[in-house]
């Protein structure tokens, strides 16, 4: 996906029900975010809303978006004060799609979420996802594409996908919040509780079971291809997600578990290879006092 991309004339397609927002959260994502809003512009066109929170940005991101004529406003703080922006700037919306910068969608993909929330019993709304193929050739690669290809959505599913997804009824913790809680564990350098949240919403607004899949629409996305991408995807995510669950213990039986991590040989090998080397950078910087490496480093290959 490329930034440099031309700009697409939108569509007007029949969006239903009526104007739901599509919010993109954007930090540093002038490589992507030019194709992903090209795909939304070309979906849904002018029948919704489209509004990027930029989250600290330093990049070209904020002039791209600006280029193609999208609505933006400024965050800081990380991705769940982003999205809490982007609830305060669409005070009227009965449900809204949330979206990350990195990924792009297929024809249908909005409409198919609509009509999924058009149910006020459906809280949240995903369409399936498929990887790009991958730009490498080497066994990791063919394994980690074949593994985002087939593997269940009952997975582990953030660690190494995009997101796109309809939710109503969101409910977002707040800084105050989340530093009461970090107050009352014990202090670690590796996890530090009270740094600013960056995964969904706590889950999606702490009530994930039952999430409603569509039928139509696609997101794509690039998975990581090495094994230095494979990790730092793994480990940002493991540790922002062990993280919210010290934080908020309740969370765990409020979600679906997740499945088995299946997947070609070569794949698991690698996995278990981010797992230890997790756990002894966790160990370095808690016991041995190592300084912490950057816990959200970029990813390149993704874009």
């Amino acid at each position: 996906m490329s930034s440099a991309s031309p700009p697409i004339t939108p569509a007007s397609p029949p969006i239903t029900p009526a104007s739901p927002p599509i919010i993109v959260t954007a930090r540093d994502e002038a490589r992507a975010i030019g194709a992903c809003l090209d795909s939304l512009l070309a979906d849904a066109g002018d029948a919704t809303e489209l509004l990027v929170v930029l989250d600290d940005c330093t990049d070209a991101t904020a002039a791209i978006v600006a280029a193609r004529g999208v609505r933006s406003i400024v965050s800081s703080g990380g991705k769940v004060a982003a999205q809490r922006a982007g609830v305060a700037a669409t005070p009227n919306a009965a449900f809204r799609i949330f979206a990350d910068a990195d990924l792009v969608v297929a024809p249908g993909t909005i409409a198919a979420l609509c009509a999924a929330m058009a149910d006020p019993a459906t809280r949240v709304a995903v369409p399936p996802k498929q990887p790009f193929a991958p730009r490498r050739r080497s066994p990791l690669a063919r394994a980690l594409h074949r593994y985002n290809a087939e593997r269940p959505r009952a997975a582990h599913p953030t660690w190494f996908s995009g997101k796109l997804f309809a939710i109503r009824a969101w409910h977002v913790p707040d800084a105050t919040e989340v530093a009461r809680r970090a107050r009352a564990l014990p202090a670690s350098r590796f996890y530090a509780f009270a740094a600013p949240l960056r995964v969904d919403d706590v889950y999606l607004s702490r009530a994930t079971r039952g999430i409603h899949e569509t039928a139509d629409g696609m997101i794509r996305f690039r998975a990581p291809e090495t094994l230095r991408g494979m990790y730092r995807y793994y480990r940002r995510m493991r540790r922002e997600l062990e993280r919210i669950d010290a934080l908020f213990p309740e969370l765990p039986a409020t979600r679906d578990p997740p499945g088995r991590d299946r997947g070609p040989l070569v794949f698991r090998v690698a996995l278990a290879a981010c797992r230890v080397a997790y756990r002894a950078e966790r160990f370095a910087v808690d016991r041995l006092h190592v300084a912490p490496g950057d816990p959200w480093p970029a990813i390149s290959e993704t874009k």
